[in-house]
């Protein structure tokens, strides 16, 4: 049966232009990082996926796409290895942000604010960073030196990624890369989960009439690490078809390609989507978007010295939610400046 060819194309055609436009929505919430509003531990971890979102949609799919239309690598071998590498490498740092994400919802909702502070602060979370650059390096290195698989074209799906004239290529992105891929997702939804089981436990606690409980878990918390959840359910959901597409069939011999066209443009939505999510539930990335916009930084001016600061009168809110999270979340998001941390 033939398969019209210009047909299989489009998909990932027509959301080339669409990653275009939204490219420079990432360029622009990753200048905009730069706002102190947005100078969080979490925060940080997000700006390591939207610079890879930027590389990706700027870089790595046009390359990808022009290849693939013309059906040879048209940059040269030596550069379509290096696209290949930072094709696989983009997808290994965004599951590593979404690890370090849910790893710091975890310690921030369940553990002591003693053990957040610990783990994490500006230079941590810088170095948490770097930690997954040098992991996702350590885990391309074998195909990156060829030990254990190679880098390049592959002509079965005709795109840079893997050399199909490697056969150990087929088994370092199984036995390795997708590995990885599923024990990273299982370990991330563990620890949702049990953030889930916690929150949970402390809504019975406060249902009871217990009064406070050391377990009592702020308003702000749970929406945040809600928020941080959608960003992870997401990109689970547009990656695994092509994940799962690629372990049953590596070599493209026994599904249509249309299906392998499909999960691809999935995959490639996934830089376009997260933009949108951090700026839907991250009020931080949407302030510091308008504040740049806007050429203007809202900042508060230091009191000068001999007059003392204004202070807003506080309301204290003494009624639990239905939710079962306590409104108040004075002790629980601590203010930073430099040395202490902020969420």
């Amino acid at each position: 049966m033939s398969v019209n060819k210009s047909a299989l194309k489009s998909p990932p055609d027509v959301v080339y232009e669409f990653l275009w436009e939204d490219g420079l929505l990432v360029a622009l919430l990753g200048i905009s990082s730069m706002v102190g509003t947005i100078r969080t531990t979490d925060n940080a971890f997000i700006l390591n996926t939207s610079i890879w979102d930027l590389v990706t949609s700027a870089g790595i799919i046009p390359l990808i796409i022009s290849s693939t239309m013309a059906g040879l690598p048209n940059c040269g071998q030596a550069c379509c290895a290096f696209i290949g590498f930072l094709n696989l490498f983009s997808l290994l740092q965004s599951l590593l942000s979404c690890a370090l994400i849910a790893f710091n919802r975890y310690v921030h909702v369940v553990l002591s604010l003693a053990t957040y502070k610990r783990l994490f602060g500006p230079v941590k979370a810088f170095l948490w960073v770097v930690g997954s650059w040098v992991t996702g390096t350590l885990v391309m290195f074998p195909a990156m030196s060829g030990i254990y698989g190679s880098l390049g074209w592959d002509a079965h799906v005709q795109i840079c990624q893997l050399s199909h004239e490697d056969p150990a290529s087929v088994l370092f992105f199984k036995n390795v890369v997708l590995s990885m891929y599923w024990a990273v997702v299982f370990t991330i939804s563990a620890f949702y989960a049990r953030i889930y089981l916690h929150v949970r436990k402390s809504t019975m606690a406060i249902g009871q009439h217990l009064g406070h409980s050391p377990q009592q878990v702020s308003l702000q918390a749970v929406k945040r690490t809600k928020h941080m959840f959608y960003i992870f359910f997401t990109f689970l959901t547009l990656t695994c078809p092509n994940v799962v597409i690629n372990y049953v069939d590596f070599y493209a011999t026994l599904l249509p390609k249309a299906v392998f066209f499909t999960s691809s443009a999935l995959y490639i939505l996934n830089t376009a989507v997260n933009p949108i999510i951090y700026t839907w539930t991250l009020k931080e990335f949407w302030q510091g978007f308008k504040s740049m916009v806007r050429c203007r930084r809202h900042i508060v001016p230091n009191p000068q010295a001999g007059q003392p600061a204004v202070q807003t009168p506080v309301r204290v809110i003494n009624v639990l939610s239905r939710s079962g999270v306590s409104n108040r979340v004075a002790p629980s998001e601590p203010s930073v400046d430099t040395s202490e941390i902020n969420t």
